[in-house]
C-alpha cells in the first residue's frame, strides 16, 4: 500500500481512479512549473547568446529595365568598384544617334537669332510708315498692316523661344534613353556576382550583376522579449564569429514580436573591417541584460517599457 493526496492506491487488482487523476494533476503542474522556471538560452560566461547570420550592409541585384543585346560588361567578380561607375552597357548605336541629333537642336538657337532679326527689321519699317504718315505719304492701312506684321514678329519669337525649350527637353530624353542601356553602381562596394556574358540578348530586369556593400555588417538578431525589453538603440553588443570577437550597435528594434517563439527583431551594426565575413553564423551576447533580466525576476520587478527605435514608444 502507498499513500498519495490522502487516498491509498494498491498494486495489485482494484486501482483507485481518482487517486491516478491526483497523480496525472501533480505531474502537469510539476513539469508547467520547471518549465517557467528555465532560464533563457546562455552563451559562455552567462552572456544572453542569440544566433544570427552576418549580412553585407547593402546587397543589390542589376539589371536592364530594357530588352537588349549586351555588348560590354566592364566588370569581374571581386573588382571593386566606386559609385556612379559604368559596369555595364546594352547596344546603343540607334540612342547615340538620336542623342546627338537633339543636341544639334538644343544647342543651336538660329531660328530664334532669325525670328529676332526679323522682328527687328519689321519694326524699323513700322517707324518709316508712321514718319511717313505724319506727312501724308503712307495711307493708315499700311501703317496697320506694318504694325501688325510686328506684332506677329514677336509671337514668332516666343514660338522660337518654346521650340529651343522642347529641343532641350528633348536632349534630356535621349541621354535618358541612352542612360537605360547602361548599369551603373548605386553606391560603392564589391561585384560578388557576374550572371551573364557579353554579346547574348537579355530580357528586362534579369540579374546581370550583383554589388555588395560590406565596408559594414548588419545583423537581424531574434532577441527575447524579456531581454529586448531592456534595449536601447545605441547600446553595445558583443558579436563573435569563431575566435573572432567584434563590438557591433544596436541600430533598431523591431516593433512587432513573434508569438511563436517570443522574440523580437534587432538590428545590430558591426565593422566590415573586424574579421567577421558576411554571410557567416555569428552568436550575439548581451552580457550585463541577462544579469539584470534574472535580478528583476528575483525582485519582483516587472519589465520596463520597450525602448523602441528612436528611444520612443510607437
Amino acid at each position: 500500500m502507498m499513500r498519495l493526496i490522502g487516498s491509498t492506491m494498491r498494486t495489485g487488482d482494484g486501482w483507485r481512479l481518482p487517486a491516478l487523476a491526483g497523480l496525472v494533476g501533480v505531474l502537469a503542474v510539476s513539469i508547467t512549473a520547471g518549465a517557467a522556471a528555465r532560464p533563457l538560452p546562455a552563451a559562455a560566461g552567462g552572456a544572453v547568446g542569440v544566433s544570427a547570420v552576418a549580412q553585407p550592409w547593402r546587397d543589390v541585384n542589376l539589371s536592364f529595365s530594357r530588352a537588349g543585346r549586351i555588348e560590354k560588361i566592364m566588370v569581374h567578380r571581386g573588382d571593386v568598384v566606386a559609385k556612379g561607375q559604368v559596369l555595364a552597357r546594352q547596344a546603343d548605336q540607334q540612342q547615340l544617334l538620336q542623342e546627338q541629333m537633339a543636341a544639334v537642336a538644343a544647342n543651336s538657337t538660329v531660328r530664334i537669332d532669325a525670328a529676332k532679326a526679323q522682328l527687328a527689321q519689321d519694326a524699323v519699317d513700322l517707324k518709316k510708315k508712321q514718319w511717313a504718315a505724319a506727312r501724308h505719304a503712307a495711307t493708315d492701312f499700311e501703317v496697320e498692316q506694318a504694325t501688325l506684321k510686328v506684332t506677329i514678329d514677336k509671337l514668332t519669337v516666343e514660338l522660337a523661344e518654346v521650340r529651343h525649350q522642347r529641343d532641350v527637353l528633348g536632349l534630356q530624353a535621349a541621354k535618358l534613353a541612352v542612360e537605360r542601356r547602361q548599369i551603373r553602381a548605386p553606391f560603392a562596394g564589391v561585384i560578388e556576382d557576374r550572371y551573364v556574358d557579353a554579346g547574348g540578348a537579355i530580357a528586362p530586369f534579369k540579374k546581370v550583376l550583383r554589388l555588395v556593400s560590406v565596408g559594414r555588417l548588419r545583423i537581424i538578431a531574434p532577441v527575447p522579449l524579456a531581454i529586448a525589453h531592456e534595449l536601447h538603440t545605441g547600446d553595445v553588443a558583443e558579436v563573435i564569429a569563431g575566435s573572432v570577437h567584434a563590438r557591433g550597435t544596436i541600430l533598431w528594434i523591431g516593433r512587432v514580436a513573434d508569438a511563436a517563439s517570443g522574440t523580437v527583431t534587432v538590428g545590430i551594426k558591426v565593422d566590415g573591417h573586424s574579421g567577421i565575413v558576411a554571410g557567416e553564423q555569428v552568436m550575439v551576447q548581451l552580457t550585463h541584460l541577462q544579469q539584470a533580466w534574472h535580478s528583476g525576476r528575483a525582485e519582483g520587478v516587472g519589465r520596463p517599457a520597450m525602448a523602441w527605435a528612436g528611444g520612443h514608444g510607437p
